[in-house]
């Protein structure tokens, strides 16, 4: 699977995750986000005094999971990668409308310059895992690096390969 592929999954699969970190004591933590991707990165919001965030800056290894269902065809797809926080006012104004795939106002009413207790996080993958009907489909993995791996522009623009995409309202997609 290649770059393209990965993110091809992630939309089939629909923009909810679960976001796994580790708590200062090594217990797991794990809560569902809402996902976006922009370029070769992955985007979610979330509020300053989150334990996720709070565990992100202490260590930066993350987990994502999409949910497996009768709804995905029993496919889910796993992405480890690493995580940095994005809470400074210029990061809150660039992610704040064109990436996120939702009114981010609903969350945050006052917007990227009044809502300083709302951050962003950026999920750089480097590791992907779509196992197919539970694995009994078939197994395809992604990693960082590989020679095959798609290379993505930060300016380019491809209709087969949106930057920001909105995703579907209420279920998982083909």
């Amino acid at each position: 699977m290649d770059f393209r592929g990965l993110i091809a999954a992630a939309y089939r699969l629909g923009p909810i995750a679960y976001l796994a970190t580790v708590t200062p004591n090594g217990d797991p933590h794990t809560v569902p986000i809402h996902v976006d991707v922009h370029n070769d990165r992955f985007y979610a919001m979330a509020g300053t005094r989150d334990v996720k965030i709070r565990n992100i800056r202490r260590g930066s290894s993350v987990l994502l999971h999409y949910q497996v269902s009768e709804a995905t065809g029993w496919d889910h797809l796993m992405i480890w990668g690493t995580a940095r926080v994005l809470d400074s006012r210029e990061d809150r104004r660039r992610l704040w409308s064109g990436v996120m795939s939702y009114d981010v106002n609903e969350f945050a009413p006052g917007g990227p310059d009044g809502s300083l207790d709302t951050c962003f996080l950026e999920i750089r993958p480097v590791r992907a895992v779509v196992l197919r009907r539970f694995g009994l489909g078939g197994r395809e993995e992604w990693r960082a690096g590989m020679p095959d791996d798609a290379e993505t522009d930060d300016d380019a623009e491809d209709e087969d390969f949106p930057q920001a995409r909105n995703w579907p309202a209420g279920e998982a997609t083909e």
